[in-house]
């Protein structure tokens, strides 16, 4: 019967209907993932996605970046567990961000919870399989700022995002402009101008990148986001934000040592 794992091995991560493939009928399928999963040589991460295991510890074999990417044919790794997976996040969540079409519930596994969120925004736009990682689906890294930026609260709060941003060495501005035009929130438009801003020698983004920001985000006045620190307005950018977007960073920094 083992003579079927060198095959499961090869695609690390699999259902009960590539089973069949395999072996040429149902009963006999389910009786293999039932045997195998016994001899703990597999294991079942949720209902009918299972991995293969390393022998020594009996845990999956497979990444949470390449669960998370075949938890439904639509899925992919997104907001802060994509900055992860960029080498961007300043810290590590226990959260794996997992957008898709397709709604699954949530669940737990291995001490990570992967955690459903609605792809509606940009759907596909801006997502890739890396060349060496086939099984991860991922937003590239300018798709994964504007999604941060819109939903702060899916990157670990605004210090997260601070860090995110400061560690970005280069950014495509038709890549970030093409996002911002899919969202087509004013908005965003006016907290991805003033972030950048703060951040331009870092990200190399142009002045006319910012000036495009400036004449989408509209004539209100907002609250960066909900920040229980001391706040000033940035008349250029009609915005409430922190007093000084480097000393909070740098104070972070020194909260964190």
């Amino acid at each position: 019967m083992k003579k079927y794992l060198e095959e499961f091995h090869r695609m690390k991560l699999f259902r009960l209907q590539d089973t069949v493939k395999i072996i040429g009928n149902e009963k006999s399928a389910k009786d293999l993932l039932r045997n195998y999963k016994k001899q703990q040589l597999i294991c079942q991460i949720r209902r009918n996605l299972y991995s293969v295991t390393d022998l020594a510890t009996k845990q999956t074999l497979a990444t949470k970046f390449e669960i998370g990417s075949n938890i439904t044919p639509s899925s992919y790794i997104s907001h802060h567990s994509a900055l992860e997976y960029h080498g961007l996040a300043h810290q590590q969540f226990f959260v794996l961000y997992v957008s898709s079409s397709q709604k699954f519930s949530p669940f737990d596994f291995e001490g990570i919870h992967y955690q459903y969120c609605n792809r509606k925004s940009a759907g596909e736009k801006g997502v890739y399989s890396p060349p060496m990682d086939s099984l991860v689906r991922v937003t590239d890294k300018e798709r994964t700022l504007i999604d941060c930026i819109n939903r702060i609260d899916r990157v670990g709060g605004f210090e997260e995002l601070l860090h995110a941003i400061a560690a970005m060495t280069y950014l495509n501005e038709n890549k970030l402009l093409a996002y911002l035009e899919i969202y087509d929130k004013q908005f965003l438009y006016q907290k991805t101008g003033f972030l950048l801003s703060y951040f331009q020698r870092e990200t190399k983004v142009s002045d006319n990148f910012l000036e495009i920001c400036r004449e989408k985000m509209g004539k209100s006045t907002r609250y960066l986001d909900n920040l229980n620190v001391a706040t000033a307005f940035y008349s250029k950018w009609k915005l409430f934000a922190p007093v000084n977007i480097h000393s909070y960073l740098e104070q972070g920094q020194n909260e964190l040592q």
